[in-house]
């Protein structure tokens, strides 16, 4: 930032720095909200479907890891760069897993939804694409995460 006659000028690239992670602040808002969503109903997780007070706890806590990852983002924090590139391939296993493991009439039973065969098949495949193509665009901007502390204040 230069100061040139009492106004404080910030430079286009601290600009742009900001801006560049705002997108996945809301990606990884609408993850935890979707998850929220689910609360109370059989969750899948690594090629097991879970329920009752179990669906129930993995689902809070995958909830507060997405409320710390949203703030981490925020923070720019250093640590939380990494911690997204481990939940990202965490979640890329369990869709892998579940898509593998279970069968599609099984999560169709528990989650109540008629949705065809294949069209559950390629929403689970596009979405360990989307995670991987996360840790791409998080490897590439890992610079802009440039606070080394390892506290959120």
């Amino acid at each position: 930032m230069k100061q040139t006659d009492q106004k404080v000028v910030a430079s286009p690239e601290e600009r742009r720095r900001d801006f560049r992670l705002t997108p996945l602040i809301g990606i990884y808002l609408l993850c935890m909200l979707l998850t929220l969503s689910h609360l109370g109903e059989p969750y899948p997780f690594m090629g097991k479907i879970y329920t009752g007070d179990s669906s129930e706890s993995l689902i809070f806590v995958d909830s507060v890891i997405s409320l710390y990852l949203i703030v981490g983002i925020l923070k720019r924090q250093r640590l939380t760069l990494w911690l997204l590139i481990a939940y990202n391939f965490l979640e890329s296993a369990s869709g892998i897993s579940n898509l593998l493991l279970l069968p599609v009439q099984q999560i169709m039973t528990a989650s109540g939804a008629m949705v065809p065969d294949y069209h559950y098949r390629i929403n689970a495949f596009s979405v360990f694409v989307l995670f991987l193509l996360l840790n791409v665009f998080l490897y590439f901007n890992r610079d802009r995460f440039d606070n080394k502390s390892i506290y959120l204040w």
